[in-house]
């Protein structure tokens, strides 16, 4: 079996017999979204409905665990993969929501109208693209780095990762509407990077490695994610120019 602290193979028994951690078999493994799921006795005939109600009540139990104690985001595991989900999109909304807010605070002139293509749903759509690929390249970095993780593992995790980023994020769009640019701009800004850069790192460093040095395989994501953050932002501001072009000709430009 595997051994939940060191993840090295160990023989059966109550300890590693590489760490001497206590062992605990892998069906008593708790994630951190630890609600209760036992079938009501009355059958709802709508099981689309119970499944909803199941996965908003992990999600709730693993945003307020994660809010309260963001540490805990080392015991996410696969069984937490809908509510780290949950997270990217909501991060995403998030984003879009407040660059929407931003931009249509901005006066762009007459000639400049964004879309609503543009200012919400394009970024909607990139950042939750965004961070399944982050996530698969931390999942490139645990298997580098020889560590027992699996893809759903990290994505739990990963999502786990990203909630106090949530907060933080969300504490700079309040500092934008009460009138306070400057902090605001700096939270958004230390969010997003974080995401980006702290949020893998957490997850690589959780394990001992086994295969390539940690230290490189941290520099080599970190550059890796940076370059896939480069190409789609440089994609949506082509998008963006694109379609501003196309106003400008269509309105006799």
């Amino acid at each position: 079996m595997q051994c939940p602290s060191c993840g090295q193979q160990t023989a059966e028994g109550k300890f590693c017999t590489n760490c001497g951690a206590q062992l605990v078999k892998d069906n008593q493994y708790e994630s951190v979204a630890a609600v209760s799921t036992t079938p009501s006795t009355n059958q709802n005939p709508n099981e689309t409905v119970e499944k909803l109600k199941t996965t908003g009540s992990n999600f709730g139990h693993f945003f307020v665990t994660l809010v309260k104690n963001p540490s805990e985001a080392k015991k996410a595991n696969g069984s937490d993969m809908s509510s780290g989900i949950i997270t990217f999109v909501l991060f995403s909304l998030l984003i879009a929501l407040s660059y929407h807010l931003i931009l249509s605070t901005i006066q762009m002139g007459f000639f400049m109208q964004i879309t609503f293509w543009d200012s919400f749903i394009l970024p909607f759509i990139i950042f939750n693209i965004l961070y399944v690929l982050i996530a698969g390249l931390t999942f490139a970095g645990t298997k580098l780095s020889v560590q027992a993780v699996t893809f759903p593992d990290v994505i739990a995790k990963y999502g786990a990762y990203l909630v106090p980023f949530l907060l933080l994020y969300t504490a700079g769009i309040l500092f934008w509407l009460i009138g306070l640019p400057s902090i605001a701009g700096m939270l958004l800004l230390l969010s997003i990077l974080s995401t980006l850069l702290i949020a893998p790192t957490f997850i690589l460093v959780e394990q001992t490695p086994n295969g390539f040095d940690r230290i490189y395989v941290l520099i080599g994501l970190h550059i890796i994610i940076l370059l896939v953050f480069g190409f789609f932002i440089q994609s949506f501001m082509n998008s963006m120019l694109g379609n501003f072009m196309n106003m400008m000709f269509n309105n006799g430009f």
